[in-house]
């Protein structure tokens, strides 16, 4: 099929903002694949349009789709927006007609507010060019022309942002705010919330006895991960676990691991290949990564071990968790067993690109909002520090926390290579040595001798050798303190 010399360039947001206000496990799962269905939506009538699908490459997924979308054709801008804006409304109304259907006993007058969300939650770009640059550079200065309406809220709020109204049967009430019985409004939502857990859907994953109330969008991400709405969206292939019960121990006081990681430098590797291919390459690259994402590296996340929550390409997000991890160094020695292997399961999508991980291993009580504004701040300090590398944050009940981070070819030799002055592994040892130094002054910031004679004390001549050549001299003395810290809460065996 002739397809024209025409590019078109499609995005839509927020998509950060979206993943972020998510409360639990599941509803990460929720906004995944809601993000997913959208991205796969618009590929799908593109190609109904005539177009070809350049990137991303289309997998069997319904998890890890990217938003970023390019095609060769030319894809209208009104059929293109109408399409995508038809298949959010979709999820609104198959949800909302779920509730109503179940819960009949209720006289609903939310429907306005429900419309609200399905015209104004996402931003849509487009933009189209001679080449694959020229229509990305087109859609960049579309995104600094925004247009879009944001829903302002009156009265109750939602438990999670206090930004969006909660949800429930009589949030569109024409009354005036002064005028209700707001006591009345607090049981009539609690009512309303304990009975939607008694049903099919409540069941299944809801808080009994209306303790949790959800806004708009929260409960979409909610409900689309539950199969039957999943099937009714024409989604057969939903990867969801049967159960987050094992999978919510931040709610037990006990520590897990999140990480999220994105491929570097991609651009310019992408711009070094022959530029009489764009198209190809950038189709090729996009279902090498894909396929890695799909069949590399979610199976090689244990079940037992966590779960890789998405995978669009060389962007992922994923959680460990150690049954019973009462203390960091529990989980800590699980996940480092894991990425200390992980460079091998990146090099398996064969293209000569590093990647940079953000690695978060939190306290039970931090909300998982705030633990991903942290992965995404460790990922960038990874980028920041010199890429191809893992930034290890701990992150403790309160907000405060250590970091450290090191190359990828470092890592296990570095954390296992430590040994006390008993030849053990107690990293107490040095992490004591640290502390007296630090409240003598003795790391003065004008040199690294300290910080080279305490590697050389704890790890062998080699091995400091190595470091000293990979860390730069300036930074070497803080990196050799927050190795100290780090260590100790990691991989201390004692």
């Amino acid at each position: 099929m002739a397809v024209g010399n025409m590019f078109t360039s499609i995005t839509f947001a927020p998509i950060q903002g979206f993943i972020e206000k998510s409360r639990k496990l599941r509803d990460l799962y929720g906004s995944s694949f809601i993000l997913s269905y959208l991205a796969r939506g618009i590929c799908e009538d593109g190609m109904s349009a005539g177009c070809e699908v350049v990137s991303p490459a289309l997998l069997n997924v319904a998890q890890g789709t990217p938003n970023q979308i390019i095609l060769r054709g030319s894809y209208p801008y009104q059929r293109a927006r109408e399409d995508f804006y038809n298949r959010w409304k979709q999820i609104c109304t198959v949800c909302r007609e779920w509730i109503e259907y179940h819960l009949p006993q209720y006289s609903y007058t939310w429907k306005r507010d429900w419309d609200l969300w399905s015209n104004y939650a996402w931003e849509f770009f487009w933009a189209e060019g001679a080449t694959i640059g020229e229509a990305r550079r087109n859609i960049a200065k579309r995104k600094q022309e925004r247009d879009w309406v944001g829903v302002n809220w009156a009265g109750e709020s939602s438990t999670l942002s206090g930004a969006d109204a909660i949800a429930w049967y009589g949030m569109g009430e024409n009354t005036a705010p002064h005028h209700r019985d707001w006591g009345e409004v607090s049981r009539s939502i609690k009512d309303f919330y304990t009975q939607m857990s008694r049903t099919p859907l409540g069941e299944a994953f809801m808080e009994g006895e209306g303790r949790e109330q959800l806004s708009i969008p929260e409960l979409i991400k909610r409900m689309v991960t539950y199969q039957p709405i999943a099937q009714r969206l024409g989604i057969e292939k939903l990867d969801i676990p049967a159960s987050f019960a094992d999978l919510s121990r931040w709610q037990e006081n006990v520590w897990t691991v999140w990480f999220q990681g994105d491929g570097d430098n991609i651009g310019s590797y992408l711009m070094g290949l022959p530029s009489a291919e764009e198209a190809k390459n950038l189709h090729d690259f996009s279902q090498a990564l894909m396929e890695w994402g799909d069949r590399t590296l979610r199976p090689s996340l244990h079940r037992d071990l966590g779960r890789i929550i998405y995978a669009g390409g060389d962007d992922f997000l994923g959680v460990i968790f150690g049954k019973q991890a009462k203390q960091s160094t529990d989980v800590g020695r699980i996940c480092l067993e894991w990425f200390y292997r992980f460079p091998e399961v990146w090099r398996k999508h064969q293209r000569p690109i590093t990647v940079s991980v953000g690695l978060v291993v939190s306290a039970g009580g931090v909300p998982q909002r705030d633990i991903l504004q942290h992965c995404k701040e460790t990922e960038q300090m990874a980028k920041s520090k010199g890429k191809d590398r893992l930034a290890i944050r701990i992150l403790f009940n309160g907000g405060n926390y250590l970091q450290w981070h090191c190359p990828w070819n470092l890592l296990e030799e570095v954390l296992t290579g430590y040994s006390d002055r008993e030849g053990g592994k107690n990293w107490g040892h040095i992490y004591s040595d640290v502390a007296v130094l630090e409240q003598r002054r003795a790391f003065d910031g004008r040199d690294n001798q300290i910080a080279k004679a305490l590697l050389s004390i704890y790890w062998s001549e080699k091995v400091t050798e190595r470091v000293a050549g990979k860390i730069g001299e300036q930074e070497l003395t803080d990196w050799t303190i927050n190795l100290a810290k780090v260590g100790w809460h990691l991989c201390s065996s004692t």
